[in-house]
């Protein structure tokens, strides 16, 4: 069954609260579809607008059963050309063969006290086989000790190997970026908390943002270490994004700063740059939680964001001309305050217009009429706050991640989804007809 957008679009002149309550308590599954189709303006209000393209959605759960779905990344793992399935589970790292998503389990700790928590896959050895930079032992109130980073290395035949690098109290969150002009990228590792920080708002000490080289041969050489900064607080998220299109990879990042635009300038030196505001409210209620940049029509560029920390509002940055010879930061706009804790966010062309939409994993359920799930927005106006929201499957995924990409290779970019709560894995397949 298709999840199918509402048909009748919702204009603010005839919207009361008592129809959109009413709309929230529909039974969706009996009546065919599961999708309610809004048109957001600047800060949550709705708008009259054109119709835009309606995206359709097939669900498909898979067998596989997971304790909590951390991550997940959508890659070719065993070099056939197909994009696999690659998941940290709390006790486990494995990959889903494509197409028929064989589990193959190729990392288990299951008397392991602590979580893994995240990865991110690169030919780390150079062999030409994908290997796993993995972060665990990940103990949530504890800024002092614990917190592994190690590799798996794939091997030809045979078990995956598991090869420690370092400790950071609190590792969240890994990516590899080739900073300025490397040629090489490094394994960049952010703990979510400074080391040695305290609640309530552990924003007493910065989060070192580490960089990590493999040397020659890293099954037994010592990887080189760098501090990239320290300035930054409570770093839930960040990612490689070049944002003034110059070639080279730079960093975002969600912190208790909101998005700070982290690059390295000619002589070496690493240069941070605010551009959003984040909430403005005392720690921990502050800040933003996960970020991704998207690209809209003529060129234009945003970023999304969950706010605050652990947050409730899916929150969208549009960038102002000539931003990067001001200070000025980027106008903010939240899209959507119907949710609690939003743990996942993409930007991806779902519907071959010229923008791309914004995909966001929604956790937890905030009543039963705000449920869990899969919510996209899709610009219609996004310099003046306009955006049309549509909800897929409430309640059917608990998301804790997600990712994008075309799986199938039918030329639309697909879904796929991992849950907490729920515990399982479920791809949606694009149904749009160009």
């Amino acid at each position: 069954m298709l999840f199918m957008q509402q048909s009748l679009l919702v204009q603010w002149f005839a919207v009361s609260l008592s129809h959109l309550a009413w709309i929230s308590t529909m039974n969706y599954k009996s009546l065919n579809y599961a999708s309610i189709l809004l048109f957001l303006g600047t800060q949550g209000s709705l708008s009259t607008s054109q119709a835009v393209a309606q995206l359709n959605f097939e669900p498909q759960e898979l067998t596989t059963q997971l304790q909590v779905g951390y991550a997940v990344e959508a890659l070719d793992v065993n070099q056939d050309d197909r994009l696999d399935i690659a998941i940290v589970d709390s006790k486990r790292v494995l990959w889903l063969e494509a197409p028929d998503w064989v589990e193959h389990v190729v990392y288990e700790t299951p008397d392991a006290k602590f979580d893994n928590v995240c990865f991110a896959p690169h030919d780390i050895d150079g062999d030409g086989l994908i290997d796993f930079a993995l972060g665990a032992d990940w103990q949530f109130g504890n800024s002092d000790s614990g917190g592994t980073i190690g590799w798996l290395q794939q091997t030809s035949s045979g078990p995956w190997v598991y090869h420690a690098i370092a400790s950071e109290p609190t590792t969240h969150r890994m990516n590899w970026i080739a900073l300025g002009d490397s040629s090489a990228p490094s394994l960049i590792v952010a703990p979510l908390k400074g080391r040695g920080s305290r609640p309530p708002g552990f924003d007493q000490v910065g989060v070192r943002m580490l960089a990590f080289d493999p040397p020659a041969d890293p099954t037994q050489q010592t990887w080189g270490r760098r501090v990239l900064t320290d300035a930054l607080h409570v770093m839930h998220n960040f990612e490689a994004s070049d944002l003034d299109d110059d070639g080279q990879s730079e960093i975002i990042t969600a912190s208790y700063e909101g998005v700070t635009w982290i690059r390295m300038n000619a002589q070496g030196e690493i240069e941070l740059k605010r551009l959003g505001a984040g909430q403005e409210e005392p720690a921990p209620k502050r800040g933003a939680s996960e970020i991704r940049a998207g690209k809209l029509a003529g060129g234009g560029k945003y970023l999304a964001t969950i706010e605050p920390w652990h947050g409730d509002k899916v929150v969208v940055y549009v960038a102002p001309e000539s931003w990067q010879q001001s200070n000025q930061l980027w106008p903010r706009t939240v899209l959507d305050e119907q949710l609690a804790w939003g743990h996942a966010v993409a930007c991806a062309n779902l519907d071959g217009d010229a923008d791309q939409e914004l995909v966001i994993g929604v956790r937890d359920n905030q009543s039963d009429q705000h449920r869990c799930g899969l919510r996209i927005y899709d610009p219609i106006d996004a310099p003046a706050g306009k955006w049309q929201r549509s909800v897929f499957d409430p309640g059917g995924v608990a998301i804790e991640d997600l990712t994008v990409a075309d799986l199938d290779g039918d030329g639309d970019v697909d879904i796929v989804t991992v849950g907490r709560a729920t515990h399982n894995v479920k791809i949606y397949w694009n149904q749009f007809k160009k």
